[in-house]
């Protein structure tokens, strides 16, 4: 029978033993395999780390990058990364950000309203992120030996 055989054959199911018995084809609908997928697997190393590379330039691209922010978490849920991680990521990420941005010492009105949005999309609350701004600028300031202002 050519194409059928061959299929049977590379599934397992030698013509031989099958004694002319249809065997059953997983039927795909719009919303997926009808039959059980198996186990679903946890994101590996390198999905992390793209969608940490991808949550880092959503930040830097802020406000810009806002309308990519739920695809960002929705693409978590479906990695399944631990939401354990994706929130110490988003803290770290937050820390960075207020680095880079203070790192010149000018802090812009642009990168005020940036500051401002991602902690609002991370969730970060206004007391601990203007504790986390000051701790920075303190450091920044120590580090050059000159104030950090506002341009």
């Amino acid at each position: 029978m050519g194409f059928l055989d061959t299929l049977r054959r590379t599934l397992g199911a030698d013509s031989s033993t099958t004694s002319g018995a249809a065997v059953p084809l997983a039927v795909v609908a719009p919303e997926g395999l009808t039959e059980d997928a198996g186990p679903t697997v946890p994101a590996g190393q390198y999905d992390r780390a793209q969608w940490h590379k991808k949550l880092k330039r959503i930040l830097d691209e802020l406000p810009g990058s806002r309308l990519e922010w739920d695809a960002l978490i929705y693409e978590a849920r479906a990695l399944e990364l631990d939401p354990e991680w994706v929130a110490q990521a988003q803290r770290e990420e937050f820390l960075l950000l207020v680095r880079r941005i203070v790192a010149d010492r000018v802090v812009t009105e642009s990168e005020h309203r940036k500051l401002d949005l991602a902690r609002e999309l991370l969730g970060v609350p206004e007391a601990e992120a203007e504790a986390t701004l000051h701790a920075i600028v303190a450091e920044a300031e120590s580090f050059f030996g000159k104030p950090v202002r506002d341009a």
